[in-house]
């Protein structure tokens, strides 16, 4: 059997899909136990950096997802775009991955990425926006429209809801530093424990959002019911 560029990318697509909500799996164990408030400083510390060190792989499958699926819809004629769109494609989704890796290895340097960090939020949002307009534009059946398919076009809003909940969760978890490092000093108030535990809380129900719509973008792609 031979291997062309399709089955390659195909390949690469269900490898994001595995390490996104695989590794997400462990990110949510983690901060279960990071959390608890009868843990030494230690183990919170451990937890913490093991949390941080796998939430980069869906960090990265996000980006993966949508360059190589972009790909694969161009090469098959799902998506109405030129084969030529496909290399500013790869070229954006290696400067996005570039900005997630180095904010993964600059966390602790607040004032080297201030500035991609602004930027990679207001590029969610744009792209979160392109989404919707490329969904809803197709299902509508408008001129000049991404997709004829109307599988496709509902497999591109459901990524769309991933964007919007990522986006969420880094606006519920924006303050989260102030009350999570007195924990991991071990000297925090009993009000701040509570309001970082409230917080993660809240970002839990977007992850477990996302969990559910990667399972609705997967059975559309696999089944493509209409």
């Amino acid at each position: 059997m031979a291997v062309g560029i399709d089955s390659v990318l195909l390949l690469l697509h269900v490898l994001f899909f595995a390490y996104w909500l695989g590794t997400d799996l462990g990110v949510f164990y983690s901060a279960r136990f990071m959390m608890r408030a009868d843990i030494s400083v230690e183990a919170r510390s451990y937890c913490a950096k093991i949390m941080n060190f796998l939430d980069q792989a869906p960090r990265v499958s996000m980006p993966g997802i949508l360059v190589v699926g972009a790909s694969v819809g161009i090469l098959r004629g799902y998506l109405n775009a030129d084969v030529m769109w496909i290399v500013p494609i790869w070229i954006i989704g290696i400067l996005w991955v570039s900005a997630v890796i180095y904010l993964y290895i600059h966390e602790h340097h607040p004032e080297k990425i201030k500035t991609v960090k602004y930027v990679d939020f207001r590029f969610r949002i744009l792209m979160f926006l392109f989404l919707v307009y490329l969904g809803v534009s197709s299902l509508l059946g408008m001129e000049n429209a991404i997709t004829t398919s109307h599988w496709l076009a509902a497999k591109i809003l459901v990524f769309a809801g991933c964007m919007l909940c990522g986006i969420m969760i880094r606006v519920y978890l924006k303050d989260f530093g102030q009350y999570y490092g007195p924990m991991l000093r071990g000297n925090a108030t009993p009000e701040q424990i509570s309001m970082a535990q409230h917080m993660m809380g809240n970002a839990k129900l977007f992850v477990l959002t996302i969990w559910a719509l990667l399972v609705v973008a997967a059975a559309l792609g696999i089944w493509k019911p209409f």
